[in-house]
């Protein structure tokens, strides 16, 4: 497997333990750029914005802060951010500037002035024990619903009601409300993290990851006729809206080892889990296609129940996400170890690999702004205070590519090879002609001294 090495990266400093889902990239302010958000044990939350390693706002008090999420959860067309602590206080935070220009000088005004100083424009305490959080639309109708898993093997689903009074500031993403508990559901093994997949007619579907590379699809119970799809011998008398997907890898290690999962992950620029676009425009969509992995290094791409491909490391995943890290529309996997050893794959099972030097605690990977352009990042949390984003990550290809081969497809090599009358299709000749313009005709003077 060929090993990569990523040098630009900024340094934060931060204290205290952070779960591993603590650590989260998004557009914070809803300026189009994304931030880097941190929480800890303590209950200190800390946003940094841009390449300025001074954090650009800061709150305190949250509890233990377990997880973190940002998505449109009040349905105003624009993002909140949500902290949950271990003793289910849910935390929203306003944080929309009126402009870009704006949020850029009242930020620098903050950091200098050091009161850069955020507070919560709402708390209401949820059930305990949360460790995973997804805002999403899990149901189709077009509006964003809050999921949260917790330890005990519960996944809840939750809704922002609006108050009867209208809103007085239509620019805040903020809209006064409350969350109301839609459903919950019961799972046999614990809750590694919930992520969102697609049905072959473009209906989202919910899945949760179980242990031994094994995942749970989540039917809501509002909604009309899904509970009539739960028909054959994955179907449970006791869970009626639970529909269990046995994969179990053979060369799973451990049946009842953490597992991991993502979905949605793009094949193409045009993919209907980038696009939007579903099999209502008469286009047959692409399968919709997910990530597993688990803590004994089993990792693996799955296609409708069908294991594509999978690849077993000698690492202990503990976190897994999707980033298109070529920049061509494609998803790669990206999947993280305790020992900071990263893993790059894509739907091919084509892979690399990125060793960060020190032990994590927590790993995402995504889009990040420094220069006014979100670009491809990864982000990892230390055990020793310290917090490394690698920004602009790009690489040109994930498999390992032949001179020749790269040469053959270059237009301008091809057109001078032409100009000289040279046979394009004599491939030792072309190998001979390519190793005398990079290295010289070293071989033939050494026979020649010999001789």
């Amino acid at each position: 497997m060929r090993s990569v090495v990523f040098v630009e990266r900024l340094e934060f400093e931060f204290s205290g333990n952070v779960f591993p889902n603590a650590v989260v990239l998004g557009d914070v302010d809803n300026d189009n750029e994304n931030e880097l958000v941190v929480g800890n044990v303590e209950g200190d939350l800390i946003i940094f914005k841009g390449s300025n390693t001074v954090p650009w706002a800061s709150c305190s008090d949250l509890g233990m802060i377990i997880c973190i999420g940002i998505g449109d959860i009040c349905n105003s067309g624009k993002n909140c951010l949500v902290t949950i602590s271990g003793e289910g206080l849910c935390s929203i935070f306003n944080n929309s500037p009126a402009s870009k220009a704006e949020s850029v000088e009242q930020a620098e005004a903050d950091v200098a002035n050091g009161d850069a100083t955020l507070s919560p424009c709402y708390t209401q305490h949820l059930s305990a024990n949360i460790k995973v959080v997804l805002i999403d639309d899990i149901d189709g109708d077009g509006k964003t619903e809050f999921v949260v898993g917790h330890t005990d093997r519960v996944v809840s689903a939750y809704r922002w009601v609006e108050k009867q009074q209208p809103t007085t500031n239509e620019t805040s993403p903020f809209i006064p409300g409350k969350f109301i508990l839609l459903q919950k559901w019961h799972l046999n093994g614990q809750i590694g993290s919930l992520s969102l997949s697609r049905h072959p007619d473009g209906r989202p579907k919910l899945i949760v990851s179980q242990p031994g590379c094994n995942y749970a699809e989540l039917l809501c119970s509002w909604v009309r006729g899904q509970g009539e799809e739960l028909t054959g011998p994955n179907n449970s008398k006791a869970e009626p809206f639970v529909k269990w997907h046995p994969i179990t890898n053979k060369r799973a290690r451990n049946a009842n080892v953490s597992t991991e999962l993502v979905g949605r992950i793009c094949r193409s620029a045009d993919c209907p889990e980038r696009s939007g676009a579903d099999a209502q425009e008469g286009k047959d969509p692409q399968p919709s296609r997910m990530a597993m992995c688990t803590l004994d290094g089993t990792l693996m791409m799955i296609e409708e129940d069908k294991i594509l491909w999978s690849l077993l490391v000698d690492h202990q995943l503990f976190a897994l996400t999707k980033l298109d890290i070529n920049c061509d529309g494609q998803d790669e996997v990206v999947a993280c170890a305790w020992d900071g050893q990263t893993y790059i794959v894509n739907h091919s099972r084509e892979s690399v690999r990125f060793h960060f030097q020190e032990n994590v605690c927590a790993f995402c990977a995504g889009q990040y702004s420094t220069t006014g352009a979100n670009k491809p990042c990864l982000v990892y949390a230390t055990f020793n205070k310290r917090i490394y984003l690698y920004w602009n990550v790009q690489i040109p290809r994930i498999p390992s590519a032949d001179l020749q081969l790269a040469l053959s497809q270059n237009d301008t090599v091809q057109q001078k090879l032409k100009e000289l009358d040279i046979d394009v299709t004599d491939t030792s000749k072309l190998r001979e002609l390519y190793q005398w313009c990079f290295y010289g005709n070293h071989t033939k003077k050494t026979t020649e001294e010999e001789t």
